[in-house]
């Protein structure tokens, strides 16, 4: 399966990779990889059924991240949303492979159950998933606007993300399926509890999707984790506040480098 996974390398430095959310594509790393490639040897990778990777419809998620981890350099690794449960499993089955994890608006646990309320009711998804049969495109277009709700200039960055999520390649609806059966399911505190490497998640303060309380509670499953929760951003802090979310890049990956 790893010959379909598409990776796209740029810049020069620490390796960085790159591993994007739900719905979406490598291309909307595209302004945070130009604004860092002087500081790192940078890869974007598309998930299995997004952007120009290739969708068996076969492959398990840690069937995925085998063949993920098959392509991908050592390096840091940064994921969002729901690329980073496929970041963390990554970290958790090569430990040997990462020597750090950036997690960027990414719950492990996205649902709410008894013992965890910071998180989105299972309607919200059950939604998708029914919307995501009827017509896949508007599913789309309804969760970017929902990534972006509440920032400056929201519709501009709702344009923007829309533009690279079309260079990049749009999703095949069985991976989107895919993923949101897995953002139901999957819950990974224990994974989060049991991490070896440093760790930092980056959240924002007016996402929709990923309460910003989860800034509280991070520190109780692993009290090892830097939290930063960035006041003007929303689910994507990476196009809302790129120079902010890059030199918190750039100082936690080199803190040496001031």
């Amino acid at each position: 399966m790893n010959k379909d996974i598409k990776t796209y390398q740029q810049g020069e430095g620490h390796p960085l990779t790159l591993i994007h959310g739900w719905g979406m594509n490598s291309a909307v790393f595209e302004p945070l990889a130009q604004k860092i490639a002087n500081d790192f040897r940078i890869t974007r990778v598309d998930l299995p059924g997004h952007g120009r990777s290739g969708w068996s419809g076969q492959a398990s998620f840690d069937e995925q991240v085998d063949a993920l981890a098959a392509v991908v350099p050592d390096s840091t690794l940064v994921g969002w949303s729901l690329g980073g449960l496929y970041a963390l499993r990554l970290v958790n089955r090569y430990p040997e492979k990462f020597n750090k994890l950036i997690l960027v608006s990414c719950n492990p646990c996205f649902v709410q159950r008894p013992d965890w309320q910071t998180a989105v009711d299972a309607s919200v998804f059950a939604e998708f998933s029914a919307s995501l049969i009827e017509n896949w495109r508007l599913t789309i277009r309804r969760f970017l606007g929902l990534q972006m709700y509440g920032v400056d200039q929201a519709r501009t960055l709702i344009r923007q993300i829309s533009e690279l999520l079309i260079k990049g390649g749009v999703p095949d609806p069985e991976a989107m399926q895919f993923g949101l059966d897995l953002l139901l399911q999957l819950d990974a505190r224990n994974e989060l509890q049991e991490i070896k490497v440093p760790v930092m998640e980056i959240l924002g303060q007016r996402d929709t999707l990923v309460p910003a309380e989860l800034a509280d509670q991070l520190p109780l499953i692993n009290p090892e984790i830097r939290v930063e929760c960035l006041a003007r951003s929303a689910h994507a802090p990476f196009l809302s506040n790129s120079d902010l979310f890059a030199g918190l890049i750039r100082e936690f990956v080199k803190p040496s480098s001031t």
